[in-house]
């Protein structure tokens, strides 16, 4: 009972609600880029808000159904095709036996989620399935997922109560961010704040699991460059000694020298996760 993996996609891989507990060794929580669209695909198949799913980055993947089972997809806007016949998302589809689904080319949005009705066979590492690709563990083989790859699943199921069906969510290329002040905020020269959270940065082309470099006017620090390395966590923003803006992601590093000035809320993660390009601005909260 299993699917196989036809075409990769750009950077497919599988990843869950996140590991805890290991970040004073240096290990990332990861998880989920988005964490409201992967939890809404498990919820529309029944699975625990953070189950294991397969993360799609701005190219989709093509998998081929061994057994029948239901499976729902959610997130960026890319093009889904049962047998070459288009689906919706935000709804159960149901695949049987050779059927293939592919996901193309995120239009808006940058990270897709597929959930399937049934736990993925995947061993855990440090408590988590999250894939986290710097360190080569975690996921399928710790690596992204390629063409030939074989998953199993655990309880394969079919959905026939198909009355749950979410609208896709926009995607719009101006996005006020809401903040919370971080530990080093009181740090920041007054006129250094008000530039900050007056200001409208740009997603530029260093975006990635990691994090989001911004791209503006820098930010005039003051005598204060760096802290001894200290926590960082997703939605913290950093600005480094040339004054740039620099926000943790997923996979970030758990500890940095910067200082360390906002730090963005949970929905405004996710909101920055799917911008590929666009503009931000950040709304203290």
């Amino acid at each position: 009972m299993s699917f196989e993996i036809i075409k990769g996609g750009l950077m497919t891989t599988i990843q869950d609600g996140g590991r805890y507990g290991v970040q004073d060794q240096g290990i990332p929580v990861s998880g989920f880029m988005d964490e409201s669209s992967a939890q809404i695909a498990n919820s529309l198949v029944g699975n625990t808000p953070n189950s294991a799913l397969l993360e799609c980055c701005q190219v989709g993947c093509t998998i081929k159904a061994n057994t029948e089972f239901s499976v729902a997809f959610y997130g960026a806007h890319m093009e889904l095709k049962l047998n070459n016949h288009i689906v919706s998302q935000g709804k159960i589809i149901t695949l049987t036996t050779d059927d293939v689904l592919s996901i193309g080319f995120a239009q808006k949005g940058l990270y897709g989620y597929l959930a399937i009705c049934g736990q993925l066979d995947i061993p855990k590492t440090y408590d988590s399935c999250a894939t986290y690709l710097p360190a080569k563990f975690g996921g399928f083989k710790g690596r992204k997922l390629e063409k030939g790859d074989s998953i199993s699943i655990i309880n394969p199921n079919i959905l026939t109560n198909s009355f749950s069906v979410i609208k896709p969510q926009s995607f719009p290329q101006q996005v006020v961010l809401e903040t919370l002040p971080g530990p080093e905020w009181d740090k920041l020269p007054s006129e250094s704040q008000k530039q900050l959270l007056s200001s409208t940065y740009t997603i530029g082309k260093n975006i990635n699991r990691i994090g989001y470099r911004l791209e503006g006017d820098s930010i005039p620090l003051g005598n204060k460059k760096e802290i001894i390395s200290s926590g960082m966590v997703k939605g913290t923003m950093q600005i480094t000694s040339a004054g740039i803006p620099i926000i943790m992601m997923a996979d970030a590093p758990t500890s940095g020298g910067y200082l360390r000035v906002l730090n963005l809320t949970e929905r405004a993660c996710d909101q920055l996760a799917q911008m590929q390009t666009g503009k931000v601005q950040f709304c203290m909260v």
